[in-house]
């Protein structure tokens, strides 16, 4: 009888070439889903950038953009009225008290937050990332203040008793009030300067045709104090002297 021995290095080699091949197949597979997935997050990451863009330039920018508009004819008002508590007649200060009406809005940051809450901000790029976040955390301080100056707004109105002589009391606590809300327009217009600042470099501005049309309804509104800003200027809160100095009326 012919016995046949085998052969243990020839089917070793065609078994670890047969593994071989497996494990190149999954390698590549694994490689083409990485890519795949690589592709796929970058994809999110526009996405992102671009809810971002929209939320900035067509949503906050509006506001950052009036309340800028208009900040000098909110300064000359509240002035009017801290510096008329001296002699000014009590009718002609609750005129002007009822008259100013600061906006209220809304300063959101909805898609911000989407992208902190993910990991879609690793697809961004760190310098990338730092540029939307330096944007974004002017939101929330303005937002305060502005829900801050409303409420200022209402006691300024109810400050003087609604008819009659104004006890010096009275005039004082007006005084107050209206030197708190020159505080907060100031911080509101610095803010709202330094938000239109870092949304430049992010192509997050508000678009030319709502600048105009803002520009032309505020003069409307309040006349020549309006002053159109210049977006290309550095904001004033980025001068190093804001670290040595703040406003004093």
């Amino acid at each position: 009888m012919q016995v046949h021995l085998p052969r243990p290095l020839h089917g070793w080699r065609a078994f670890l070439g047969e593994v071989g091949i497996i494990v190149l197949g999954v390698l590549i597979a694994l490689a083409a889903g990485q890519v795949a997935e690589g592709f796929h997050r970058a994809d999110q990451a526009k996405l992102a950038e671009r809810a971002m863009r929209l939320e900035l330039a067509e949503d906050d920018g509006p506001q950052a953009y009036a309340r800028v508009l208009i900040g000098r004819c909110l300064e000359d008002q509240l002035a009017r009225i801290h510096d008329g508590t001296a002699s000014a007649p009590a009718d002609q200060l609750r005129k002007w008290a009822t008259a100013y009406a600061p906006p209220f809005r809304t300063w959101d940051n909805e898609a911000w937050k989407a992208v902190v809450s993910s990991d879609v901000g690793n697809y961004m790029g760190a310098e990338r990332l730092v540029g939307w976040s330096a944007a974004y955390r002017t939101v929330p301080g303005i937002n305060d203040t502005n829900l801050r100056e409303t409420q200022l707004a209402s006691e300024l109105r109810d400050t003087l008793p609604p008819s009659g002589e104004a006890s010096a009391a009275d005039r004082q606590a007006l005084r107050q009030v209206a030197g708190q809300l020159l505080m907060s327009n100031n911080r509101l217009t610095r803010g709202s300067e330094l938000f239109l600042a870092r949304t430049r470099p992010l192509d997050a501005m508000v678009p030319a045709a709502m600048q105009q049309t803002l520009l032309r309804e505020a003069r409307s509104l309040y006349g020549d104090c309006v002053t159109a800003p210049d977006l290309g200027a550095p904001a004033a809160a980025e001068d190093p002297k804001a670290n040595l100095i703040g406003f004093v009326h």
